[in-house]
Parts: structure tokens; C-alpha cells; sequence
């Protein structure tokens, strides 16, 4: 999986282009589209709420996670 380096100079485009694309490789484009909507611009505090979410869980197990919740069609 290629990453995107802490110090490398990247467009807010950019970034948004590859979350999206790999939304849509591990979600497929309805379960990103619904992943997205779940969080309004302008409302409420989405960084705060992933924090909760995956508290305690390191990108290894989110992966997981997500695989798990799209095999057991959760997402």
C-alpha cells in the first residue's frame, strides 16, 4: 500500500483524490458514498468522533475492521 509521507508537500487535492480512490477499492462507490454523507461538512466534530472511534486501534486493525464489516455486507 503506498503512504503518503508525513513531510511531502501535497495538495489538498491530492490527498482527497487518493482517500477517495481507496474508499472505493475497500468500500466500492456506495459504501464510500455512504461513508462520506456520514459525516456533514460544517457540523458537529468529525475529527473527534474518528478519534472515538478508532481509539486504541492502529491502521492494521481499522483494515481489518473494514475488510470484516464488507465480507459480513455490513458496509
Amino acid at each position: 500500500m503506498k503512504t503518503i509521507q508525513k513531510n511531502s508537500q501535497v495538495s489538498t487535492l491530492e490527498i482527497i483524490l487518493k482517500g477517495w480512490k481507496t474508499l472505493i477499492k475497500e468500500l466500492g462507490k456506495e459504501g464510500a458514498t455512504k461513508f462520506l454523507r456520514a459525516f456533514s461538512f460544517g457540523q458537529g466534530n468529525s475529527v473527534n468522533d474518528f478519534r472515538k472511534m478508532w481509539q486504541g486501534m492502529d491502521l492494521e486493525k481499522i483494515h481489518k475492521e473494514i475488510l470484516k464489516a464488507k465480507k459480513e455486507k455490513e458496509i
